[in-house]
């Protein structure tokens, strides 16, 4: 039931980020903006891990929840790992 809902939930953020995207006049420049702010986020969390001490490990996973989501993902990634591997 939980992986439904997650799913849907998946679809429908996938279908509020193409609408948006689509309204600035430049969907893939907007889609791909995003993306790769979110993964060089990732990677500076990574970059300064030996000042702060948390990390984010490098995987499909991570990687892709960050490119999928930008900044805001890279962000929920640092506090799930704050809150709950540390």
């Amino acid at each position: 039931m939980i992986k439904i809902v997650l799913i849907s939930l998946l679809v429908i953020y996938f279908l509020i980020y193409l609408l948006l995207a689509a309204k600035t006049g430049k969907p893939f420049k907007t889609i791909f903006l995003y993306s790769f702010l979110g993964v060089l986020g990732m990677t500076l969390v990574n970059v300064f891990s030996y000042l702060s001490g948390v990390y984010i490990p490098i995987n499909g996973y991570s990687v892709g929840f960050s490119a999928a989501l930008g900044l805001p993902g890279t962000v929920t990634l640092l506090i799930v790992r704050l809150i709950f591997l540390n």
